[in-house]
């Protein structure tokens, strides 16, 4: 068991670099996202990508886990689409891909309490849903049959863990609301002229098979795609922020749950 939890560790730890390293990279975006600065970018981004390709060549090589890669996967995403970007504004007539703060899909927004109200709802809901599975599922903290992540906080919250877990949950939130809805959405419908329906279904069903590698569980699959349909109009419709608050709070519902369920299932083993 102490094996499984320093592999977790590991990944946690991993996915804290990696996501800032995407922050990082987002930032730099933000500021230099003129013609003049793509083919800088580029090479940031070029050289990025190659420094980690090297140190996960020589961690696989020592024999650490292989989902130490997994950690990386949406690295590895931004920078290939940053990079298409790159191309296409170097070899044509493209104008860079502008993003914003506020919104990637370049939308403004007034804040519309009915959307608001609804799409609240509708997280509300949902998190009920997982609730009651959560009361008739105890075996989801078994490893294999819940999220790896999520069990690793609730089974105890060492100093290490009292650390990573304000960092991770937030951080992990923002990049993908970044990465997921905004950078791949923005780009189905800046470059390819996507219906904003059809990319938000296909966005989700890769969020949702994303998720599968953590869990092993259909149904936390199925509850992440309905949950980035619900993101993906939050952004749409009201902004980054609020696709992020809903995301966050939806994450930190499902840990207390984790965590009821932990303490439900130690009170009747005593």
């Amino acid at each position: 068991m102490l094996n499984v939890d320093n592999r977790i560790q590991s990944k946690v730890k991993n996915l804290i670099i990696s996501n800032f390293i995407i922050l990082l990279i987002f930032l730099f975006w933000f500021s230099y996202s003129t013609f003049s600065f793509v083919f800088n970018l580029y090479i940031f981004s070029l050289s990025i990508l190659a420094i980690n390709l090297f140190f996960l060549t020589i961690k696989y090589k020592k024999g650490k886990e292989i989902e130490l890669f997994s950690s990386y996967a949406m690295l590895i995403i931004v920078l290939i689409f940053f990079l298409f970007n790159s191309l296409l504004s170097l070899i044509s007539d493209f104008t860079p891909f502008l993003f914003s703060f506020y919104n990637l899909l370049g939308l403004k927004h007034k804040f519309n309490f009915l959307v608001f109200s609804i799409l609240l709802a509708l997280i509300l809901t949902k998190l009920f849903s997982i609730f009651l599975y959560f009361n008739n599922n105890p075996k989801i903290l078994e490893l294999g049959k819940g999220d790896e992540i999520f069990q690793y906080f609730t089974k105890d919250l060492s100093e290490k863990k009292k650390l990573y877990l304000p960092i991770l949950f937030p951080l992990s939130a923002l990049i993908e609301e970044l990465v997921y809805r905004s950078l791949i959405l923005s780009f189905l419908m800046f470059y390819f002229n996507i219906d904003s329906f059809l990319g938000i279904i296909f966005v989700s069903i890769i969020f949702g098979t994303v998720h599968l590698s953590t869990s092993k569980n259909w149904g936390h699959v199925v509850s992440t795609l309905l949950s980035s349909i619900i993101y993906s109009i939050a952004l749409i419709q009201l902004g980054l922020l609020y696709s992020w608050g809903f995301h966050l709070t939806t994450n930190i519902f499902v840990l207390l749950f984790y965590y009821r369920t932990r303490r439900k299932n130690e009170t009747l083993i005593i």
